[in-house]
């Protein structure tokens, strides 16, 4: 895997200001179930530092190499330690897509996941109509589990959501 493009660091509470550059557009946010009304700075204050205390999720700030401007974030939520599993989710900023990031986050969540965090499996949800989202994430190594029918609501109607995983190959 080539990391060339981004610098990848652990959340901190001064990320605040990046994250709201995204967290309150609704194009950007849509494949995040809990993004459903307007954040404050001191809303996302307080949710970073509930980040920053978890033992079960472990958050990323990106910024390109090269300008060291923020692209998005990243990390692995809701682990399961019993079971050495996780959610990844990874978001880039609307004026970034299409360059490739999405794609590097991923792969280096992936790795920190089973190199540092010694995960087992790592988990994602993709909206059903997002081809793209589901080809990248295939060619990434991820399998499709299954398709949760109506599992997100979003703009007025139920959304299927395509879970898809990934297991640490040994």
């Amino acid at each position: 895997m080539n990391y060339n493009k981004l610098i990848m660091r652990p959340l901190k509470l001064n990320d605040t200001k990046h994250v709201m550059t995204w967290v309150n557009d609704p194009e950007v946010v849509k494949n995040f179930q809990h993004f459903n009304k307007k954040l404050t700075v001191n809303d996302e204050k307080k949710f970073i530092k509930t980040i920053l205390k978890s033992k079960h999720d472990f958050v990323f700030s990106f910024f390109e190499k090269t300008t060291g401007e923020y692209v998005g974030q990243g990390g692995i939520h809701r682990i399961s330690w019993e079971n050495k599993l996780g959610r990844l989710a990874a978001l880039v900023k609307k004026e970034h897509w299409n360059k490739g990031y999405g794609k590097e986050m991923t792969q280096r969540l992936i790795k920190h996941a089973f190199s540092n965090l010694k995960l087992h499996k790592i988990w994602i949800v993709v909206y059903s109509s997002n081809k793209k989202s589901l080809y990248i994430n295939q060619k990434l190594g991820f399998k499709k589990e299954g398709l949760l029918k109506d599992e997100y609501f979003w703009k007025g109607r139920y959304h299927d959501m395509v879970r898809m995983a990934i297991t640490h190959k040994k």
